[in-house]
C-alpha cells in the first residue's frame, strides 16, 4: 500500500484540489484491494481498464501494480466524477499515476465501444460501477472481447440483486472461468435443502427458476467479488443459450 493510500484510508479523509476535506464512504476495502492486486499478478498486466473511478481507492491500489510495468496504461471511465468533487482523479495525479491513466467522464456503453473499435486488448479489468442488471451485463459483453486470452476482470458488488444476476449469467460462458473469489458467503441449510428438495421433482426446470435448482455457490458466485478469466475467445453459434 503506497503512503498516498495508507493516508486515506487511516484518516478516512479525502481531499478536493481546493483543501475541503470529505469523510470517506463507499470505498473498496483494504481487503479487497489486496484481492484485487493478488488477481493482477496473475495476469501481469500491463494494460487494464476501470469502469467506476469514485474516490480513486481501487484505482490508486491498480495504478500501484500497473506502475512496475514499463509502458503501464490504466483506462479510467467514470461519468460521475464530478459528484465526487474529481478527487479520484485528483488522487490519481497525487500518486504520480496520472501519466499513464486517460480517463473518459462518459458513461462506460459509449466508451467500450470505441475501443473495442480502436483494436485495443487489455489484459485487467475491473467493475465497480451501476448496479443495474442490463448495463452491467453491456461491461461484460464489452469488456471480454477487449480482454486478451488469460486476461482477468473483476466484478464488484455481486451480492446486489442485478449484478447477481449478471454474474450467474456470465458463470455460464463457456470461455470464461472463475479463477477467485472474495467476501464468500454461505447460502443457508434451509435454502440448500429446497434446492435439494426441488431438484428430485421431475419436470423440476418447468417449475422452478434457475437460481433455485442451481444455487449461487452451485455456479460459484456465492461472494462479494468475483474474478473471472478469460480462457478463449468466445466461439459460441448462435443459438448458444443458457438459463441463468
Amino acid at each position: 500500500m503506497t503512503p498516498l493510500l495508507k493516508s486515506i484510508i487511516e484518516k478516512r479523509m479525502v481531499e478536493d484540489e481546493k483543501g475541503n476535506a470529505f469523510s470517506l464512504h463507499s470505498e473498496t476495502s483494504v481487503s479487497q484491494c489486496e484481492f484485487i492486486q493478488k488477481m493482477m499478478e496473475k495476469c501481469d498486466p500491463s494494460c487494464c481498464v476501470e469502469i467506476g473511478l469514485a474516490y480513486g481507492i481501487s484505482s490508486l491500489s491498480i495504478c500501484e501494480s500497473l506502475s512496475k510495468k514499463r509502458s503501464p496504461r490504466f483506462i479510467s471511465v467514470d461519468p460521475f466524477q464530478s459528484y465526487w468533487k474529481d478527487i479520484g482523479l485528483l488522487n490519481l495525479k497525487r500518486g504520480g499515476y496520472d501519466t499513464f491513466t486517460e480517463f473518459h467522464r462518459d458513461f462506460s456503453y459509449n466508451v467500450l465501444p470505441k475501443l473495442l473499435d480502436s483494436g485495443l486488448k487489455i489484459d485487467f479489468a475491473y467493475v465497480d460501477t451501476s448496479k443495474v442488471f442490463d448495463v452491467v451485463l453491456l461491461d461484460a459483453v464489452y469488456l471480454t472481447r477487449l480482454l486478451k486470452v488469460g486476461g482477468i476482470i473483476v466484478f464488484d458488488d455481486c451480492t446486489w440483486p442485478g449484478v447477481k444476476r449478471m454474474a450467474r449469467y456470465v458463470a455460464k460462458w463457456p470461455h470464461l472461468k472463475i479463477v477467485g473469489r472474495h467476501g464468500e458467503f454461505d447460502t443457508g441449510r434451509k435454502l440448500r435443502l429446497v434446492s435439494k428438495f426441488a431438484k428430485m421433482l421431475p419436470q423440476n426446470q418447468k417449475i422452478f427458476r434457475d437460481d433455485l435448482l442451481s444455487l449461487d455457490e452451485d455456479c460459484g458466485i456465492n461472494a462479494h467479488c468475483i474474478a473471472f478469466e478469460k480462457v478463449a475467445e468466445d466461439s459460441r453459434g448462435w443459438d448458444w443459450n443458457s438459463d441463468f
